[in-house]
């Protein structure tokens, strides 16, 4: 499926809806609510450095398990992954998971609990 990633994917949605699903997640995966991941924040400046990559038509963002010291077990991360139009990701190449020449990954989000957002 050639040029299936288009920069324009993904829509709106109201403010009820995202509660809805996001109660729903809640109460199905979330069992330990004082440690397991409700939310991820990542900052504009990794963002921004994702997009700006040469080719990109947006960020691919995939579920992960990483152990979490707050919790003292593993919890849901996310991962950040530029994404071309032909869905190529833009995985870094230097092996270290950092800025290589072929893109940039990115982890390491606040996550909720403990850092909650308003």
């Amino acid at each position: 499926m050639a040029n299936e990633f288009k920069p324009n994917e993904g829509k709106s949605v109201t403010k009820q809806d995202a509660l809805d699903w996001i109660a729903k997640y809640d109460r199905d995966h979330r069992k330990e609510k004082d440690k397991d991941t409700k939310s991820v924040f990542y900052g504009r400046e990794i963002i921004e450095k994702l997009l700006r990559q040469d080719g990109v038509a947006g960020i691919s963002f995939f579920l992960a398990s990483k152990y979490s010291d707050y919790a003292k077990k593993d919890t849901v991360q996310l991962v950040l992954v530029g994404t071309k139009e032909d869905g190529t990701l833009l995985w870094p190449t230097d092996g270290a998971g950092k800025d290589g020449d072929g893109g940039t990954a990115a982890n390491a989000g606040m996550t909720c609990p403990p850092y909650c957002p308003k």
